[in-house]
Order: structure tokens, then C-alpha cells, then sequence
């Protein structure tokens, strides 16, 4: 792992994922300073690794590249998941990709359970994890009434 990647604290990847979702450069960024990431010791880094992977392909304009991005993303966001269930960062982030997917990736098929945890444990999490999860989750929520589709 780069020496930037060590010195990267979890509340700055936060921020730089804010800006990755819209801004290539830091979807590229945050891709270099998670890649390294091992699943057995940095858990929640590699989850940002998975998720970083998948906004590549988003600024992807080769359909093929976008599509093998985006499932490999998605492998391993879901190993992840699968090893941390409770983790209310990994399926925060998880809703968020879900929320953002296109429909025709089928890929929208647990954001009502991860809202439910979500909702149920965000009182009981850090104050930090609940300024960077709260705004965002409400705004992606706000005047939904179902999640099939959005």
C-alpha cells in the first residue's frame, strides 16, 4: 500500500467517496488509495475499494469496461457485506450504489432491508458515522414511497 493510502483516515475517504460520485478524478483518486486494501484487515477500506471500482463505471465509456467494472465492484461489495452484515457503513454505502444503479442491472434488490437496518441502528452509531450517513441517506429517501424503482 502507497504511503498516502496509510496516512488516509476513514473520514477523509468519506469525503473524497462525497466527491467521487460526481467527479471522475476522485472516483479515479479514491480507486488508488483504497486498491490495496485487504479484505481480512481493512475491512471498511475495502468496501470504498469495491465502491470506487464501481463509479469507474461510471465515467467508463466503453459499455463492456462499465459492465466488468461495475460486477466486479459489485463481487466484492457483496463478499464484504456478506462477511460484516450488521456493519451499517457497508450496506449505507450499498444503498447508496443500489440507489444510483439502473435499473436494467437489477441491482436495486436490498435497499428496503438496508434502509430498514439503516433506520433501526443509525441512533446507536458513532456521531461522526451519523453526520456523514444521516444528510445523504435522508435526501436519498425524501418523498420515496417504494424501492423498486427510482
Amino acid at each position: 500500500m502507497n504511503s498516502q493510502a496509510q496516512e488516509l483516515s476513514i473520514s477523509q475517504i468519506r469525503e473524497l467517496y462525497l466527491e467521487a460520485s460526481f467527479d471522475e478524478d476522485a472516483a479515479k483518486k479514491l480507486f488508488e488509495l483504497t486498491e490495496n486494501s485487504s479484505i481480512e484487515t481493512e475491512y471498511l477500506r475495502y468496501t470504498y475499494y469495491a465502491v470506487s471500482q464501481m463509479l469507474q463505471s461510471k465515467f467508463s465509456i466503453n459499455p463492456l469496461d462499465k459492465l466488468k467494472a461495475f460486477k466486479q465492484g459489485k463481487e466484492k461489495l457483496e463478499k464484504v457485506i456478506n462477511l460484516y452484515p450488521e456493519d451499517i457503513e457497508l450496506r449505507f454505502l450499498r444503498f447508496c450504489v443500489q440507489d444510483g444503479t439502473p435499473q436494467f442491472l437489477d441491482y436495486k434488490l436490498n435497499m428496503k432491508e438496508d434502509s430498514d437496518l439503516i433506520n433501526k441502528t443509525i441512533s446507536t452509531s458513532s456521531e461522526e458515522l451519523q453526520k456523514f450517513i444521516t444528510p445523504i441517506f435522508k435526501s436519498l429517501n425524501d418523498g420515496r414511497t417504494s424501492y423498486s424503482s427510482k
